[in-house]
């Protein structure tokens, strides 16, 4: 719209609604004074509490996300294994394993899942296939996309050659797409199978004499490219189910199919006429030609067995396999295997999102007869660590985090190196929950298979070892805690949907088997879901769905204290260490303190949104709790004040696990079903400062400005109290200015005044024209907020503050007052005509 042809005029700054632009009287008095003033000083509450470092009040965080969500494979580029390339939802993140950190993430393409990721072996292209049939070349050297393209199909299956030169594509639709990475185009499109391509694998560089690409379908058949004349060669049909690995060797002299028919197929690439079939007994997903002891070559497998297995080419033999997992209630499978022959490493990809390194450098040995070498896990990468349950700090620096999750395993979490975790294989069924003694060095887990299980840390071999069985409840272990007041652990309590709570002796010698314990009770009507033992060891609790929390005598086992008064059922309890206080954290949204004294409630809490799932007390001095919920919050609690001292939001689900790490408060941490993990770290000591170094900038910037005043320096008084946001400093500084009136010609008294104004940025415009409209809504301010629009007006184009964001929103709050204020002046002058008539009247009367 061109403003100077606006229905309402052809003034452009009729546009404004600034009727009253130019300078008003500067002597002239207000002409109304009946309204309030709504220009106030901004005033902040203080903390009337005598030390406020009493309490912890603020907090920094670090999250630590899952990498790999969906059932897209992960790739790792082969030349040096730095980088490697997760699915997360639509979105494709690229870690540097040699730092443990992300290297850069790409974003999705429309909310379409990745369906295949491949890297070229030198890790500068990542191939990015999207449901939508969305092609995209990631180039890692300056992180942007360098190519897109549509495929014919949805593509699950990728490959690249060993030169970093070609990607290829295996459709649903049954062609395979060869691509030229330099070039970025389709060199060749292989038409032949009928159904989903499954396996692909490259062999030689482009215009060699044996340039072949191999291929293998759902339904059982392999085909053989001569990407030279770009035309199939060999059509193999000796497998009856979906072949999942094709390879060849080095050498050109083997080729192998594996498949999910259990099968092996050696031929010899001459004619490729099978020489050897295999069966591997097991569903394969993935195999392959690798050079293991004395460089000489092997093939591998894996697959439905969750183990690597490296086999004699000649005679099928077993030569060596990685550690075989321990059978559980979670059924996993290998769906990848990647060779990075360099470094004589393969990583397989777990289908729990996992990514396990297994080392083939071993030294030269001799191959013995029906020896199996055993195969080192080096180190495993949790992609996604899915629903956390339960944590606690533990390891002698208590640097670590035990995690009890949905599966079977142990896992315990490296906070430095957070994509690295260790699982200690033990239970059968999934984790409900773990404790930790205070030193770190123990740790009790709660199985869903009925057991409880004790883990002792190892000096030797810097990791827990299993230490001590329990057996003898009915049903699921949901709770558990240790003793608190020894260092070592005498006695653990635990609880189960048996409805029962059992005592159990520690042994002192590592490996036995418990099977009875100290004493068991009935405890409540429904399940047990949290356990905590006293500080003195003199009491334990429990807490119920059935809206109850007990307070047992650890001795005789004997209730003596029922805590009633929560409207639904309870997650968590928890013992204060410096006073007979425990706290309760309920389904009906509340926080319950309790007196260990008459067992009655103190305090309730209220401030969640949902259910309450874990609460912890901590701070020696000042006694506080911290609280999270189903909700996705975290908050901390003043218990004398029962406020909110503050909410931490950083989850987007139910946040399951709770655990500070020491009594103080200086750092806890989160974790939600979403498998994310947020480690909180106490900044009030940081902000205690900043906030005085604030107000002492605050009081030497007032000096400052009365200064400036006093020595009638108009312009610096007038930007550092724009720069302060005082509205009604800067209000005195512009009326101090006009009243002292330097120049009898300038608007607001200052020529020089109005010289700073016209060279404002900016943001220092709009917030200008705040401060302008805020004034401007009362009669009692509005001349100076006009002489203000009259210096701006005059030093600044429209065309320019139009194009400048926020100023025209503040403009049209400007317009309606400036019309009332207009009105109202045309009234007072009529009102002054009325006069002027009414005493030459008189003056002719006396006359």
């Amino acid at each position: 719209m061109c403003y100077s042809h606006h229905p309402n005029g052809g003034d452009a700054h009729r546009r404004f609604g600034i009727y009253l632009a130019a300078p008003v009287n500067k002597k002239k008095k207000n002409l109304e004074t009946h309204e309030v003033s709504t220009v106030r000083e901004d005033t902040t509450s203080k903390d009337t509490r005598k030390d406020p470092m009493d309490l912890k009040t603020t907090y920094t965080h670090r999250s630590i996300e899952p990498i790999y969500v969906g059932s897209t494979s992960a790739t790792i580029n082969t030349l040096d294994g730095r980088y490697m390339a997760t699915p997360r939802d639509e979105h494709v993140i690229i870690t540097d394993l040699d730092s443990n950190e992300i290297y850069c993430q790409v974003p999705g393409d429309d909310d379409e899942v990745i369906t295949s990721l491949c890297f070229s072996p030198n890790g500068r292209h990542l191939a990015i296939c999207s449901q939508s049939q969305q092609l995209r070349v990631f180039d890692l050297s300056s992180r942007s996309i360098a190519k897109t393209f549509k495929l014919s199909s949805p593509v699950y299956m990728s490959c690249a050659d060993a030169s970093s030169s070609l990607f290829a594509f295996g459709g649903t639709d049954g062609v395979v797409t060869v691509w030229d990475i330099e070039g970025g185009f389709v060199s060749q499109s292989l038409k032949g199978h009928g159904t989903i391509i499954c396996s692909l694998s490259i062999h030689g560089e482009p215009h060699e004499p044996n340039w072949r690409l191999a291929s293998g379908d759902t339904m059982g058949t392999v085909k053989i490219w001569d990407l030279e004349r770009k035309k199939c060669i060999h059509t193999l049909n000796d497998h009856n189910t979906a072949v999942r690995g094709v390879a060849f060797d080095n050498s050109f002299e083997y080729f192998l199919s594996g498949g999910r028919d259990q099968i092996v197929i050696i031929y010899s690439t001459k004619n490729f006429k099978p020489l050897e079939t295999y069966h591997i007994r097991e569903q394969i997903e993935a195999c392959g030609f690798v050079k293991f002891v004395n460089e000489t070559q092997y093939f591998y497998t894996a697959g439905s067995s969750n183990t690597l297995r490296l086999w004699e080419i000649k005679t099928g033999d077993l030569i060596a396999q990685s550690p075989a997992p321990l059978k559980t209630n979670e059924e996993l499978l290998i769906v990848h295997a990647i060779k990075v022959e360099e470094q004589r490493k393969i990583y397989l990809v777990v289908s729990d999102q996992t990514v396990v390194e297994v080392d083939l450098s071993i030294e030269d040995q001799r191959i013995e007869k029906d020896h199996v070498f055993d195969l080192p896990c080096v180190r495993k990468i949790a992609g996604n660590q899915g629903v956390v349950a339960d944590v606690k700090y533990v390891g002698p620096d208590l640097n670590l985090l035990a995690m009890a999750t949905n599966a079977p395993a142990l896992r315990v979490l490296n906070l430095e190196k957070p994509f690295e975790v260790a699982m200690y294989e033990g239970h059968t069924d999934l984790l409900n929950a773990v404790d930790a003694s205070a030193d770190g060095v123990w740790i009790a887990t709660a199985s869903k298979d009925g057991e409880a299980r004790v883990w002792n840390w190892s000096d030797k071999t810097s990791a827990f070892e299993p230490f001590a069985v329990f057996q003898g409840h009915a049903g699921s272990v949901t709770a558990i805690s240790f003793n608190k007041s020894t260092t070592t652990p005498t006695f653990l309590v635990t609880g189960s949907n048996d409805l029962t709570v059992k005592k159990w002796k520690i042994p002192k010698v590592p490996g036995e088997v418990v099977k009875h314990s100290v004493f068991t009770r009935r405890a409540h009507d429904k399940d047990i879901n949290a356990i905590d033992v006293s500080p003195n060891d003199e009491f334990f609790a429990t807490a119920s769905y059935d809206k109850l929390a007990k307070v047992w005598s650890s001795e005789t086992g004997e209730t003596v204290g029922v805590l009633k008064g929560h409207k639904r059922g309870l997650w968590d309890v928890n013992f204060y260490k410096y006073d007979k206080l425990i706290a309760t954290g309920s389904g009906d949204k509340t926080v319950k303190v309790w007196s260990l004294h008459d067992f009655a409630c103190k305090k309730t809490l209220e401030g969640h949104t949902n259910a309450v799932q874990r609460v912890r007390f901590f701070n020696s001095v000042n006694a506080q709790l911290v609280s999270s919920g189903a909700d996705g919050l975290v908050k901390l609690w003043d218990y004398k004040t029962e406020e909110t001292i503050k909410t931490l939001d950083n989850h987007a689900d139910r946040i399951w696990a709770l655990a500070v790490k020491d009594d103080e408060g200086d750092e806890f941490v989160t974790a939600d079903g979403d498998g994310k993990i947020v480690v909180w770290k106490d900044n009030t000591a940081e902000e205690v400062k900043e906030k005085e170094l604030q107000e002492k900038e605050k009081i030497e910037q007032e000096q400052d400005l009365s200064n400036f005043i006093k020595n009638q320096d108009w312009s610096n008084a007038f930007l550092l109290a724009l720069s302060l946001n005082h509205s009604m400093r800067l209000y005195n500084v512009i009326k101090s200015c006009i009243e002292t009136n330097i120049d009898a010609d300038s608007s607001i008294g200052s020529f020089e005044l109005e010289s700073t104004i016209s060279s404002l940025n900016n943001e220092q415009l709009v917030l200008l024209f705040k401060k302008i409209r805020d004034w401007n809504v009362n009669f009692k301010f509005f001349e100076i907020s006009q002489n203000l629009l009259h210096v701006i007006l005059h030093n600044f184009a429209i065309e320019k503050l139009i194009e400048i964001p926020g100023v025209m929103k503040n403009v049209d709050s400007i317009l309606p007052y400036n019309e009332r204020h207009y009105s109202r002046l045309d009234d007072l002058i009529e009102q002054t005509y009325v006069l002027d008539y009414t005493v030459e009247q008189m003056n002719r009367l006396l006359a």
